[in-house]
């Protein structure tokens, strides 16, 4: 099986960003998810959203990509993860921009175009799980 360069490429990408959001989601969990909800949420407390929803979402946030990140890097559910990574980066900048964090926000958006990208080109999605675990049509 010969793999063309696009595909390379294309898997290339996709797993670098899911090794990022694996990397970020897991290392967070292993020291401890309630010590990062409280970071982040005592971190936005000048800006003017509630503090129980940034908690909250704050506790969801480790496993959120630590779950994108492992379906980008095995190639699984992959359309579906890459628009949830861009909603979920929306919902990151609501909070940055929201704390008039600028620079930060400009650096999500690379993240929200790496998952445009993705999702653009994903027609060049060869080397992913997703083309083996797909169900044949059944003869009737």
């Amino acid at each position: 099986m010969r793999i063309n360069n696009k595909s390379l490429a294309y898997a290339l990408l996709r797993i670098a960003l899911g090794v990022n959001f694996a990397g970020h989601g897991l290392i967070r969990i292993y020291n401890g998810v309630g010590a990062f909800a409280t970071s982040t949420a005592e971190h936005l407390a000048k800006s003017p959203l509630p503090h129980t929803v940034t908690f909250g979402f704050s506790h969801a946030i480790p496993f959120l990509e630590a779950i994108l990140g492992l379906t980008l890097i095995l190639g699984v559910f992959t359309r579906i993860s890459l628009v949830c990574g861009a909603v979920f980066m929306m919902a990151l900048t609501i909070g940055i921009t929201a704390n008039q964090q600028w620079d930060v926000a400009s650096e999500q958006l690379n993240y929200s175009v790496v998952f445009f990208v993705l999702l653009y080109l994903i027609e060049h999605n060869a080397l992913a799980l997703d083309n083996y675990l797909r169900t044949t049509p059944s003869h009737s």
